[in-house]
């Protein structure tokens, strides 16, 4: 009787070692490469200049916080429009209730704090309770809290500016680099971290991912994406705190800046508007895209018209690559598993026609 040798298959570990090194966010990456080589080669733009970096460093670090809040929200497949009037309440309230005293600054920023995790509780139990379009619900809310505000804030402020410690501490800088930017790329660090090395995070991400099947898992679907509603509009309180203290004179304008930046970050760094995980890597590094090619623009003596044209232009582009891409991966996937189930019948047929024989 012959002895016939299986083919080798390979472990679970050796496949993961074989798996080729991937970067996260490569696209992305590669874009902002290219903005920088352009900006510097063909521009003529000293990005890397002091005068440039002091102003580049801490719109990067505030865009990257709101991009993040934002990330949280699409990766439950919803958009939260009402960060602008959230980012100008926060605003409101560090200037009125510090009332230009350092000693009351704690005071401000916890208060200011605890009114974005009420914001994004309320939006997220209309949302994913009562099943509401996210759209209509944060479009609704955002007017609410504009209005808010502006009873709130006052015809006239006695005083204009925040506290002066908070506004030297979000001014300073280490080297050329800004705190704020220091500060936000900790953010996204420790998010990183939370959704890969925590239970909670792995959970949260599996729920935004897929909720009939979270829900089928018992993972309590909704509790864990009303928590990254709350989370991701505390993320957003966190960065309005330190761009009140960065332009120390914060108005009603304050968030108007960051309705549409932010969603087109996060999906410059590959999200899909129908929700999925959340990339912190990559939307940081589409955030640092998107302020970027608007500062080269504005050197280059555009319009911010134009500026809001590229944003519109890239955020249709990217929409489209993303779902290009996935297209594509699944394909690819589909004729893989096709291919292997061909080999693997193929290999059967010789060993029982020997068995046959024998």
């Amino acid at each position: 009787m012959t002895t016939v040798t299986e083919p080798a298959t390979q472990t679970p570990v050796e496949r993961r070692r074989r798996r080729p090194l991937r970067v996260p966010g490569q696209g992305i990456l590669l874009a902002n490469v290219a903005l920088v080589l352009v900006g510097l080669l063909v521009l003529d733009v000293q990005i890397f200049s002091k005068a440039s970096l002091s102003t580049l460093t801490p719109t990067i670090g505030v865009m990257m916080l709101m991009a993040l809040g934002q990330a949280f929200i699409i990766g439950t497949g919803g958009i939260d429009l009402s960060i602008p009037s959230t980012t100008t309440l926060v605003g409101a309230i560090v200037l009125k209730q510090a009332a230009g005293d350092d000693g009351k600054i704690v005071g401000a920023v916890v208060t200011a704090l605890l009114v974005c995790l009420a914001i994004g509780l309320v939006n997220g139990l209309l949302v994913e309770i009562t099943r509401l379009n996210a759209l209509v619900v944060t479009l609704a809310t955002g007017q609410l809290i504009a209005g808010a505000t502006r009873i709130y804030r006052g015809p006239v402020l006695s005083i204009s500016n925040v506290p002066e410690n908070l506004s030297q501490f979000a001014r300073s800088s280490f080297g050329q680099v800004s705190i704020i930017l220091l500060l936000a790329l900790v953010v996204a660090a420790l998010v990183a971290a939370w959704f890969k090395m925590t239970t909670a995070g792995r959970r949260l991400a599996a729920s935004s991912v897929a909720r009939p099947a979270a829900e089928a898992a018992g993972l309590a679907a909704s509790r864990q994406r009303i928590t990254a509603w709350v989370l991701g509009t505390l993320v957003v309180g966190i960065g309005a705190v330190l761009l009140a203290g960065q332009i120390a004179t914060p108005d009603l304008t304050l968030g108007q800046p960051y309705l549409l930046t932010p969603i087109v970050a996060v999906v410059l760094g590959g999200a899909a508007l129908t929700g999925g995980r959340v990339r912190p890597a990559a939307t940081v590094l589409g955030a640092v895209f998107l302020v970027v090619l608007e500062h080269v623009l504005r050197v280059r003596g555009y319009s911010s018209g134009v500026s809001l044209a590229f944003q519109g232009l890239v955020l249709g582009v990217g929409l489209t690559l993303v779902v290009a891409s996935k297209s594509l991966r699944w394909s690819l996937g589909s004729s893989r598993r096709g291919d292997n189930h061909h080999q693997d019948r193929s290999s059967e047929e010789p060993v029982v026609d020997r068995e046959k024989q024998e």
